[in-house]
């Protein structure tokens, strides 16, 4: 059976699943889970102990390893593929003066530093919860959630919008 086919079939054999009564479904997917959890802890931990050329020398050697380090995420860099999520965000937390950066990603969960304006604005939640998690969310496969650490600054209001002085040349009549 090829690998296509084996995947076709496992797909076939998880709706009939959900006809199952519930407390057989309920069994069969903590069954299951317990199997992901096994296979996720396993890889992960190969994927960390080896380096990126002998990963991609086993993806390439074989389509079910290749699909399973895929659906594993094995040999992903977590914190470039976030740094890249949040590009979409970064244009608009410059513009108020503020810097957000990548320090870690563990689980779903991305550890960020805010700092320039944005660190101890009281407009910086707002900031995280309606653009920062968005991109996230949007663009970083497992996204759970941020974990914020700021550098230090006093709370202050976000800036005001103020006005704008323009040098005009004199007029000499």
């Amino acid at each position: 059976m090829s690998l296509e086919d084996l995947l076709t079939r496992l797909e076939q054999l998880l709706v009939e699943m959900q006809e199952l009564d519930e407390p057989v479904r309920t069994r069969v997917f903590e069954l299951m889970d317990g199997f992901d959890l096994i296979h996720r802890t396993a890889l992960s931990a190969l994927g960390e102990a080896l380096d990126r050329q002998t990963l991609e020398r086993l993806r390439a050697a074989d389509p079910a390893t290749a699909w399973m380090f895929d659906a594993y995420r094995v040999g992903v860099d977590e914190q470039a593929e976030a740094d890249a999520a949040l590009e979409s965000i970064r244009p608009y937390i410059q513009s108020h003066g503020g810097k957000v950066d990548v320090l870690d990603v563990r689980g779903g969960v991305v550890r960020l530093r805010l700092s320039g304006a944005c660190s101890g604005c009281t407009a910086s939640a707002v900031t995280l919860q309606d653009g920062i998690d968005e991109a996230l969310r949007e663009n970083l496969p497992g996204f759970v959630a941020t974990e914020v650490e700021e550098d230090n600054a006093e709370p202050h209001p976000p800036p005001a919008p103020g006005p704008v002085i323009l040098e005009l040349p004199q007029y000499r009549g």
